[in-house]
């Protein structure tokens, strides 16, 4: 029988030596390490570390961890714990790695791997992750208000346990660390943060967060407030932080009261309706075993039950590890969230407050508009205006804590309001709409798709008397038989206090009378300037208002309209946002009556017809060309004498260009629009016809003393020049005219009633 044996290689060991820097040092305790989820050190063999200069090493004999040699090995060998404190050395072994000139890693909690068995079969390191505690290790000069751990006692294993870090500690170390929070002196956190801490600790309030510089430490801050339902602000007085806690502390009978005494005005009170509050919340936390995420669920079951059905809402605390205080918390949360508590906005006179209220503080509203005759409500911000502001403004919410003790007044008893008569307006005004506002309304393809016989009906209506709210658009075919098909509100009503003659120059300080709410009228909108008999004469811009001299100042002969003469008492309607559009497409030549139903908040009343009860007859108005403008007689605007050669000059307009801004007749060329020739016709003192010159495509016109002297000797001494623009056998909706007197072969001007 015999043989040899000869061994054979089924696997390998793997060892490696490691240094792992875990956190900012030093630390109270490591107190597990886990690698591949499983608990290489741990629980009985906790190490707990003080913050002396010594070195704690860690031994590890788990050959097994994985499975052993047949599988995936374990973990054997010795890890050096290094604190991180100020007097740490430089650790041996990795001197022995890398050499001398190596830092003593000070200021950081790391872990030193002396070449351990880590693996077998497999030579992949499995992750790592180690439980640390960091309570009260880590002050800059010493731990605040002492110890900062918080522990409760554990009623299933009848032991102490620790739950976490003191929450009013975390901040304090926030706001003052020099190294990695915001550097604030000592002396700048308030006496509140004590109350605070006791009032935590009393609750067994414990946190467990971890703050990396991927969030600001403004945000860790906040995270930190949101867990444990609190305000963190300065003390304007004291210039200190201040810790003030949401919580059920106060006596309802020593509270201040602010009521219409203290309360100039309440801007905002408003309550959440039943069907947008959460009658479920889920609170998402940290398991303390695992490390990982875990959730708690608490129900209203007679909100369910009210609202139809499950409304849940979800709340992340990943600083609480423990269920018990998640459960607290979720409940805290489902009671505040999930009750229709009052907000409010208010504005107090500073002199009836002894001080400003704080960001957390309690009072009693008291306000009898509203049927409150007590309610506890919390500020939520406060804003004290400028230095020495006779006011304050402040945000608040009604107080969870302090709901049954609201106390509220019966209503009112009704009082019905009276009924407003309708009103007819006191003027109707049927317009077509002219090109300039088809352009604003109209999109750039629709607009593209306008004909010349494409037209647009609209009006304008003035209150007829107070207390009216609004009118109807009617049209009809027939008097008797209108259809309301738009509404709009009124447009602004006043009348000229004097005569405007003709002129291109613009009109100002022009004395007004308000008729009907003159504060619509708006600078850079447009307006109608209408005769006794209802007839438009000139579209004129608003340059500017002047209510307390009551004038006004305007730009002549705008749109597709030209300078006339206006006697007194004429009526101007404004434009603005007050056109009601018909929106139906018509063609030139329709006849349309127009009616205006006057509203107001009880009564709605019968239509009133414009312009005297007659339909107005459409012209294809935003089809037609512009007339020129900057009208010149021998190169001036308004000469005395005019010897020898008329020349007559003028400026190219364009409607289809005339878009951007209200253009005033003074302006240079813009355009022609394209096919527009210009017509110039010379009238008698009686309107006969004397001269027609046609076809023109410049901007002159001169009429020769040659051709003038037989033509003018039938003229007499008045004669009128009108110019207009012709396009596809469509005339300017108004013509320019200037009248003047002839001594001789000199003109001089006059008067004219011209234009439509």
């Amino acid at each position: 029988m015999g043989g040899s044996s000869k061994k054979q290689t089924v696997g390998y060991r793997y060892r490696m030596g490691l240094h792992l820097a875990l956190c900012q040092g030093p630390v109270d305790a490591v107190q597990e390490i886990q690698m591949g989820d499983r608990t290489a050190w741990g629980d009985a063999d906790r190490a707990p570390l003080s913050s002396g200069h010594g070195l704690t090493s860690i031994s590890i004999n788990k050959p097994d961890l994985f499975g052993g040699d047949s599988r995936e090995g374990g973990v054997v060998g010795t890890i050096d714990v290094l604190s991180g404190h100020a007097g740490q050395g430089r650790n041996d072994y990795l001197m022995s790695r890398l050499g001398s000139a190596i830092p003593a890693f000070r200021g950081v909690l790391s872990l030193v791997a002396r070449k351990i068995l880590f693996a077998a079969n497999n030579p992949y390191i499995k992750p790592w992750a180690v439980r640390v505690r960091r309570f009260n290790a880590g002050w800059h000069d010493h731990a605040w208000m002492g110890d900062s751990e918080i522990r409760t006692w554990d009623n299933d294993e009848g032991r102490e346990i620790s739950v976490g870090m003191n929450p009013a500690h975390i901040l304090v170390q926030c706001l003052t660390d020099p190294h990695w929070g915001m550097g604030y002196p000592q002396d700048t956190i308030g006496w509140s943060f004590w109350n605070a801490a006791w009032a935590l600790s009393s609750e067994g309030f414990g946190l467990n967060l971890i703050w990396t510089r991927q969030q600001p430490i403004e945000s860790f801050i906040g995270q930190v407030i949101d867990h444990i339902g609190g305000i963190l602000y300065t003390d304007p007085e004291q210039g200190t932080f201040e810790l003030k806690l949401l919580r059920d502390d106060y006596w309802i009978d020593s509270l201040p009261q602010l009521g219409p005494d203290e309360i100039v005005r309440l801007e905002r009170f408003e309550r959440a309706q039943w069907g947008e509050l959460p009658n479920e919340l889920t609170v998402v936390y940290t398991d303390w075993q695992t490390g990982g995420d875990t959730t708690v669920t608490v129900e209203n079951l007679a909100a369910i039950q009210l609202q139809g059905g499950v409304i849940n809402q979800r709340r992340d605390y990943p600083g609480v590890n423990h269920g018990s205080l998640a459960a607290r918390l979720a409940l805290r949360d489902l009671r505040a969230l999930g009750s229709p508590l009052a907000r409010m906005s208010l504005t107090v006179a500073r002199d009836t407050l002894e001080r400003a209220p704080l960001p957390g503080d309690v009072f009693l509203l008291n306000w009898p508009r509203l049927g409150v005759d007590q309610m506890v409500v919390r500020v939520t911000g406060i804003d004290t205006g400028t230095l020495g502001a006779a006011e304050w403004r402040i945000e608040a919410m009604e107080d969870v804590f302090g709901m049954s003790n609201t106390v509220l007044s019966p209503p009112p008893p009704r009082v019905d309001e009276p009924t407003i008569e309708p009103l007819p307006p006191s003027l109707v005004l049927a317009v077509e709409v002219p090109y300039w506002e088809l352009a604003r309304r109209l999109s750039r393809a629709d607009l593209a798709y306008l004909t010349d016989t494409d037209t647009y009906l609209g009006a304008l209506a003035a209150a007829g008397g107070t207390g009216q709210l609004n009118w109807q658009l009617a049209t009809g075919t027939s008097s008797g038989d209108l259809a309301s098909v738009v509404g709009e509100d009124y447009a602004p009503l006043l009348t000229l206090d004097a005569a405007l003659p003709v002129t291109e120059h613009d009109a100002l300080a022009v004395s007004v009378t308000a008729v009907s709410q003159p504060e619509r009228l708006a600078v850079d909108d447009y307006a109608y300037l209408v005769d006794a008999g209802g007839a438009i004469r000139e579209v004129v811009a608003i340059l500017a208002v002047d209510t307390a001299n009551a004038t006004i100042d305007l730009a002549r002969g705008v749109l597709d309209t030209t300078p006339q003469s206006h006697a007194l008492g004429t009526r101007l309607i404004g434009v603005g946002e007050w056109l009601a559009s018909e929106g139906a497409e018509r063609a030139p030549g329709e006849s349309v009556f127009v009616g205006a139903i006057p509203r107001t908040s009880t009564d709605q009343g019968d239509p009133a017809l414009a312009i005297n009860a007659q339909p107005i007859v459409l012209a294809g108005r935003q089809a037609l060309p512009y007339a020129p403008g900057r009208i010149r007689l021998n190169g001036q605007t308004e000469p005395a004498v005019v010897a020898g050669d008329l020349t007559v000059a003028w400026a190219h307009r364009d409607r289809t260009q005339q878009t951007a801004y209200l253009v005033q007749q003074d302006e240079g060329d813009i355009g022609p629009e394209l096919g527009v020739t210009y017509t110039v016709r010379i009238r008698n003192r009686n309107g006969v016809l004397a001269h027609t010159t046609s076809g023109l495509t410049g901007t002159t016109f001169v009429w020769s003393a040659a051709v003038a002297a037989p033509e003018a000797g039938a003229l007499g001494d008045r004669i009128t020049v009108e110019i207009s623009a012709e396009r596809d056998g469509l005339s300017s909706w108004q013509p320019q005219v200037r009248a003047m007197d002839r001594t001789g072969y000199g003109l001089r001007w006059g008067q004219y009633w011209g234009g439509v």
